[in-house]
């Protein structure tokens, strides 16, 4: 059984590398590099980047708890949502979305081989 302080630092730890790979992929596709002007402006993003993705879990944990028979399927109390579930989860499809936009980003035109 983990401990309460491992589950803790696992969750922050996967906010934080998700506020990072979000504010990466922003960063790139507003001003098309990959590097910010300073270390103080790096951590304002990530530290924006971060609150904006806890608002996101926010959000997302208030919308589950509001209509839990949609999101979870039926109308029972047996299936209880904890929020480290929901900052897993919506961590996750932030982190999957923002790869994507990545990838895409980088995707060579199709006229470029013609």
């Amino acid at each position: 059984m983990l401990s309460k302080f491992s589950l803790y630092t696992r969750r922050n730890f996967l906010l934080g590398f998700t506020a990072l790979i979000v504010a990466y992929v922003r960063s790139f596709l507003q001003y098309h590099r990959y590097f910010w002007e300073s270390v103080g402006q790096f951590f304002l993003s990530w530290f924006i980047h971060y609150l904006a993705v806890l608002v996101l879990v926010a959000i997302s944990y208030a919308l589950i708890k509001t209509k839990a028979e949609f999101f979870l399927g039926n109308k029972t109390e047996n299936h209880k949502i904890t929020t480290e579930e929901v900052i897993v989860y919506v961590s996750v499809v932030l982190l999957v979305a923002a790869i994507l936009i990545f990838l895409i980003a980088h995707w060579p035109p199709a006229d470029m081989y013609e």
